[in-house]
This record gives structure tokens, sequence and C-alpha cells, in this order.
């Protein structure tokens, strides 16, 4: 009888530790399939390096186009760059300036009303430096189609070209004068390979480059997240806004498509700017622009 009671708690212990024991291992399993769901599945960038380049300067002859009732009458050069970004074997390059060709004329060239764009280095040229040629260019996109962003295009013909379908749609339409767009710069794009977007896009699907849509300068505008490795995250906002002071006051261009749509893009870059302890780069800012590296300087 003795040996019988011992024989059954030694069964129900076993049992005991068994349970315990599964227990255990299906409790690390669910933390481990948690980690699987909630961990973001991309911690680290994937862009190795950016490259900032001179795509040439924007000479404008009242500024007060830029911030109605401000600075009326004074003249104002603006920057002009354009960022090639290495993603593995892949290069992305963000906007494309004004016109190679117009380098030989030191004047400038009018390219919209009460603008002179200016060449003073090619693109070519600098990507040239780095070691690029326009074929290896794999994947391009706009922040938006106004003539000292697009003068380019037509280096890259077999590039994938990202583009927000609305700005397509103008770009190409009977409308493209009411927005101030040259078709004649960006034609041969209607023969690169198109993906027409509708909002945020994520580039690569890893969270290093994200296409933000900030429609309201053009109906569809859009700006630029790319995650760095060194630098951490950076906003191009392309013309969101042209310079800081008119950022931080929230001053719309006159000439804007929707100036509702422009305030509420500034404050969707400016939240993402504050919570995510992003850098924000104004394309148009001259002095903001002295500031940071440029190529063949690479930004890490």
């Amino acid at each position: 009888m003795k040996t019988s009671t011992r024989h059954t708690t030694s069964v129900r212990l076993l049992r005991r530790r068994y349970i315990l024991l599964i227990a255990a291992l299906l409790s690390g399993a669910i933390v481990w399939l948690a980690g699987l769901v909630f961990t973001p599945a991309h911690t680290s960038a994937a862009v190795e390096r950016m490259f900032v380049l001179n795509c040439g300067e924007a000479r404008v002859s009242d500024i007060s186009q830029w911030s109605p009732g401000i600075n009326v009458g004074l003249p104002m050069t603006f920057s002009n760059n354009c960022y090639l970004i290495q993603h593995g074997n892949d290069w992305m390059l963000w906007d494309m300036g004004v016109p190679d060709d117009w380098v030989g004329t030191p004047e400038g060239v009018v390219g919209s009303p009460g603008v002179r764009g200016i060449v003073n280095r090619t693109l070519v040229s600098q990507l040239d430096e780095i070691g690029v040629k326009p074929a290896d260019v794999t994947i391009i996109a706009l922040s938006h189609a106004h003539f000292d962003h697009v003068g380019n295009t037509r280096l890259f013909p077999r590039a994938k070209w990202y583009v927000q379908k609305v700005e397509y749609k103008v770009m190409f339409g009977s409308e493209y004068k009411k927005f101030r767009f040259v078709p004649t710069l960006y034609s041969t794009l209607r023969n690169n390979p198109v993906v027409t977007l509708q909002g945020d896009h994520d580039i690569f699907g890893d969270g290093s480059v994200r296409i933000l849509s900030t429609p309201g300068h053009t109906p569809g505008h859009q700006s630029l997240l790319v995650r760095l490795p060194q630098t951490g995250l950076v906003v191009l906002s392309g013309d969101v806004a042209h310079f800081e002071e008119n950022f931080v006051n929230r001053r719309v261009p006159r000439f804007n498509a929707d100036a509702k749509q422009t305030r509420q893009s500034m404050n969707k870059v400016d939240a993402i700017v504050k919570n995510q302890s992003a850098q924000l780069w104004i394309n148009h800012d001259l002095a903001q622009s002295a500031s940071i590296p440029r190529a063949p300087k690479a930004v890490k």
C-alpha cells in the first residue's frame, strides 16, 4: 500500500513538472511571437550614404512672392540641391535641378515668373566626380514638377520614377500652366517606368527611404524621409517651405496650389521632425545649404 502511494505521488510530481515545463515553453514562445509582431522589422538604416549635389541656383527679383507682405521688392538667391542616395546596389536621385544645358548662360534663364535659373556646375560632372554615371541611377523621384526640380530628367530614361498620381495628371494634362509647369523640360518622363502613388510610400520596404505626401505647393508635392546610418533621420522637405523663416511662421507663397494643404503639410513635416528627432533640410534655404556637406563628400 505504501509502495502504491509513493508511486502515485511520484507520478503526480512528474506530471506537475511536465505541466510547468510545457507552460514555460509556451510562455517563451508567446514572448518570442510577440517580438515578431510588435518589434519593428527594420531597426537600422539600409542606406549607405547620401550626396548633396549643387543643382543650380534660383535668383528671384521679389521675395514677397514667397512671403506675401514680407520683404516686398527685395531680391533673393535660392540654393537648389539634388540628393543622390545609395541603397545597396541601387542609386536613387531625389530632384533633378536646373537644366545642365543652361550652364553656358551666366546671367541665367527665366524659368518661372520672376525667377532665373543659373547653373554653375552640371549635374553630370558632379556624378562623374563620385564615380556614378546617369545610367547607374535606377530610381528617381521629384518633390514636384517646377523647372528647378525637373531640369535633368532626360538623363535618366530607364530609371523607375515615383510620383503622386495627382502630380502626374497635372504634369501631362491641360492645366500645367496654372501650376507653372514646363512640360518641355520633363517630356521624356512619359517613357520612364512609373509608379504612381496616392500618399506616403516606403521605397525599399525597409523604412530607410520613405516618400511623404505633402501637397499644397503643387497638387502632388512630396517630401522624402531618409534614415542615414550615422546622421540619423533627415527630412528633405522639397518646397513645403522655401526657407526656415517661412516654415516657422507658416507663410505660404501666393502662387501655391492650395494654402490650407500647404500649412497641413508643414504641420505634418514638423510633427515628424519633433516626434522622430529628425533633421529638416530645406532645399532652397541658402544659409542652411551652405552648412551641409557637399559632394563629392558623402553624408553618412
